[in-house]
């Protein structure tokens, strides 16, 4: 009985060892200041470093990759969700979003409110990993105020842009 343990745990510790080796990609594409949310929206420094804080590592090419996305099979979890964050909303290529699809950046601010509100974003199991990343009410409601406001700014420029 001993001997079938052993052997058991030694294949659990091979296999552990094995998926190790299953290529993930945990590049980060360059960022151009020029393309980012900051270049096109207007954020109070609050804001600012509350993106950074809270939303940057899943929905930027600034991806910070802590150590556990290293480790398989946390690393294909968290590179999932951060390749699914990107397609969602990046604020690395925001100018792509607000200046070719205004209405999508509209929606996008808008959504994003609405996520924080209801504790969908920041992910549960980001903040539990990186407590720094928890808002409390008067971020949440700071957030929300700003998005609204830059939308309805976003859709005032282009009521005024010639079609």
């Amino acid at each position: 009985m001993k001997r079938v343990l052993l052997w058991g745990l030694g294949a659990i510790g091979a296999a552990f060892a094995g998926i190790q080796f299953a290529p993930v990609d945990r590049s980060n594409p360059p960022s151009r200041a020029e393309r980012g949310v900051d270049a096109h929206l207007d954020m109070a420094p609050a804001v600012r470093d509350l993106l950074r804080r809270s939303c940057h590592d899943c929905h930027s090419n600034d991806t910070r990759w802590p150590w556990y996305s290293y480790i398989a099979p946390a690393s294909w979890m968290v590179t999932k969700d951060v390749e699914k964050a990107r397609k969602v909303m990046n604020f690395s290529e925001w100018s792509e979003e607000a200046g070719l699809k205004l209405e999508k950046a509209v929606g996008l601010l808008m959504a994003s409110c609405t996520d924080v509100k209801v504790g969908r974003m920041p992910k549960a199991e980001y903040v539990l990993m990186h407590s720094e990343a928890a808002l409390n009410a008067a971020e949440v409601k700071n957030f929300c105020e700003w998005t609204g406001k830059e939308g309805g700014r976003l859709l005032t420029l282009r009521k005024k842009r010639p079609r």
